[in-house]
Formats: structure tokens, C-alpha cells, sequence
């Protein structure tokens, strides 16, 4: 049986949501030898107990955690990556640091919005061809880099590291290499303070930890189908819920990775189909609602949404379901009744009243 080992980072926030992750896991990779390992720092005792419980009564998933017991080098890299990433998505630098030495590659997921819906072993098990990392083209921000000579300036990492290269939601990595290279403290830090001393006044000097790797690891990511196909929106093995948003037409693949990649999350707004059909599935939806900048709704197309039902269905056999459900129903009433309309009164407001075209 071939094994599979799987990587998650988290606070005690979003232990629950890993449940239906945890589920997706199992039912779609259970000829495999599965191996959870959960990276985290400040996770409460009865939540960490309840987790492997669940895993250990309900699954073949082999459990193990993966306590970082000093988290001052990743706090570091928070401010200037940006607030809303906490240190937890930065402990993949030193992974090797938390897995036992016969484990010589990873999928690393993002904790709760990352289900599984299929077989990964052509994303798993790809040739690393030498490389430190094996992603997911960014398409929306940045295409696959096809010459590596045009980035050995300053000026082209710095723009990388804001762009991105990759989405980090779903990626392998080389923990082989990693362990090889030495990857050492010290040069991350001495990188995180080049891309700091070129960030313009007022401006992060990375965009959260997939800005940081694209910027690491120059030269060194093979991104998954490319260049066969060239096709920037291929991403079966980390398919953003906004993918409609950007290509308006449906994939056509398979997607076996879903990454709910928005704030606006399954579990924190649930509509009813009927409110998807009359009020989202509406020609005048994107204009009228969606130009607010708000991004708790951006990208809250009708098929992003009945996307997450996908992970719906894989919480309904965990204990979390009818809280959970019940929390999200009442968000999706409240945005119905005044979130959305004031949306649309904002919206009227502003190519009304509002002119920011400069003068010629």
C-alpha cells in the first residue's frame, strides 16, 4: 500500500472545521497509506483530544502531531507578510524540523477550507524533477514563469513576492530536498529583510506565506501541468472557488482539490438554493453587489456557492454539522435581509454621487 502524507497548520479556531476535511480524507484516499500531521503552537488540550479521537474512531488515518514548541522565528515573518496570515501558515519553512526522517514528501493543505474530493496520486506523486516544490499556477496574478534568467534581479523578486507565483492552499514538497539543502533560519531572514528594504513606504514586503515561498524558492517550484498543457487555469489539484470569477465558463477537468479560497468560507454563510436562484443567479447580481469593495462577498458567484455543498456533504458525518449549519443559515438570513441590500444601496451611492476619473 502506497503511503500518502498530508500536512496542516492551524490555531485552536479551526480545529473543528478540519473534521469534514479529515472525512474528505479518508473517503477518497483509503487505498492509501494516509498520514495526517498537524503543525501547531496553541492548540487547547480538549480540542487536539477530540480531533484524534475522531480520527482514530471513524478512519485508517494515521494521526500525528506536530507541536512547535518555540514560534518566535515564525511570528517574524507575520507584519510584514501581512495581518491576516497568521504565524501558523509560515511553519512549512522548517517542516523537516517536525516529521520523522522516513517521510520524504508532503501535500501541505490549508486547515478546514481544502477538501479532497478524489484520487491526488498524479499531483502526490509527480516527479519532483529536482525541484524544492510542486504547485498550482496563481493565474489570476501571475503566469508561469518560462525563462528563470529573467528573474535573478532584485526587482523581479520583489514583484513576485507581492504577485505570486503559486497558491499555497495545496502544495507537495520535497521534505527530502529540504532536509539536504539545509534551509537555515538565518536564510530566510536574510531574504525576508532584502524584500523588506525593497517594499515601498507603506506596503508589505510579501503577500502572506505564498508571497514569501515564490520569492524562496525562484527557480526551484515545478508547477503541476505546466508547461504541457499552458494552460494557466488548470488546477484540478487546487481548484479556487473562484475560478468562475475569473474565466466565466466552466473547468473542463475534474477538480479533486477544492480550495475555498475567500473569506466568505461553507461554514460561515449557507444559502438556501432558492435564494441562489432568485436572488445570486442574477444577471445584475455581479454589478450591483459585488463592485463593493468588500472581500468577504468577492467571488460569491452562484457556483462558488453551491461548491460549497461539496463540503457540506462531507460534514454531515461529523459532529459539527448541525451547529455549524445552523450558524451559517442564520449569516445567510442577515445577508439577505440587510448585508445585501446595503451592498446595493452603497453600489448606487457610488455611480451616483461618486466621480475618480482624473481630469484631463
Amino acid at each position: 500500500m502506497k503511503r500518502i502524507n498530508i500536512m496542516t497548520s492551524c490555531d485552536n479556531n479551526l480545529v473543528k472545521y478540519l473534521l469534514p476535511q479529515i472525512v474528505s480524507i479518508e473517503k477518497n484516499l483509503s487505498e492509501y497509506d494516509v498520514h495526517f500531521y498537524l503543525a501547531h503552537s496553541r492548540i487547547e488540550k480538549d480540542s487536539l483530544q477530540m480531533l484524534e479521537s475522531f480520527i482514530k474512531e471513524n478512519t485508517g488515518i494515521t494521526f500525528h502531531e506536530a507541536k512547535v514548541e518555540n514560534t518566535s522565528f515564525y511570528e517574524k515573518f507575520v507584519v510584514d507578510g501581512g495581518r491576516q496570515w497568521p504565524h501558523e501558515a509560515y511553519i512549512t519553512l522548517r517542516l523537516q524540523d517536525y516529521l520523522p526522517q522516513d517521510v520524504d514528501r508532503i501535500l501541505y493543505i490549508d486547515a478546514g477550507d481544502v477538501i479532497i474530493d478524489g484520487d491526488i496520486a498524479p499531483y502526490y506523486f509527480d516527479d519532483f524533477e529536482g525541484n524544492s516544490l510542486i504547485a498550482t499556477a496563481l493565474s489570476f496574478k501571475a503566469n508561469p514563469v518560462t525563462n528563470e534568467q529573467e528573474l535573478y534581479t532584485s526587482e523581479d523578486i520583489l514583484e513576485l513576492a507581492h504577485k505570486c507565483l503559486f497558491n499555497s492552499g495545496s502544495y507537495v514538497i520535497n521534505v527530502e530536498k529540504f532536509r539536504s539543502e539545509g534551509y537555515t533560519e538565518n536564510d530566510y531572514l536574510y531574504l525576508q529583510n532584502a524584500l523588506k528594504e525593497n517594499a515601498k513606504p507603506g506596503e508589505i514586503a510579501y503577500f502572506g506565506d505564498q508571497g514569501f515561498l515564490a520569492a524562496a524558492f525562484v527557480g526551484d517550484v515545478k508547477i503541476f501541468g505546466y508547461p504541457d498543457n499552458k494552460d494557466p487555469s488548470y488546477m484540478p489539484y487546487n481548484f479556487r472557488s473562484s475560478f468562475w470569477q475569473w474565466y466565466k465558463r466552466e473547468p473542463d477537468y475534474k477538480p479533486v482539490v477544492l480550495h475555498y479560497a475567500i473569506i466568505s468560507k461553507p461554514w460561515i454563510v449557507r444559502f438556501d438554493d432558492e435564494v441562489i436562484e432568485t436572488i445570486i443567479d442574477k444577471p445584475d447580481f455581479v454589478s450591483k453587489v459585488l463592485v463593493v469593495p468588500m472581500p468577504t462577498i468577492a467571488c460569491m458567484t452562484p457556483q462558488h456557492l453551491r461548491l460549497g455543498e461539496v463540503w457540506w456533504d462531507y460534514a454531515k458525518e461529523t459532529p459539527i454539522y448541525e451547529d455549524a449549519d445552523i450558524r451559517a443559515r442564520i449569516t445567510a438570513e442577515n445577508w439577505v435581509k440587510y448585508y445585501l441590500p446595503l451592498c446595493e444601496q452603497y453600489n448606487n451611492l457610488y455611480s451616483n454621487y461618486v466621480v475618480l476619473k482624473q481630469k484631463s
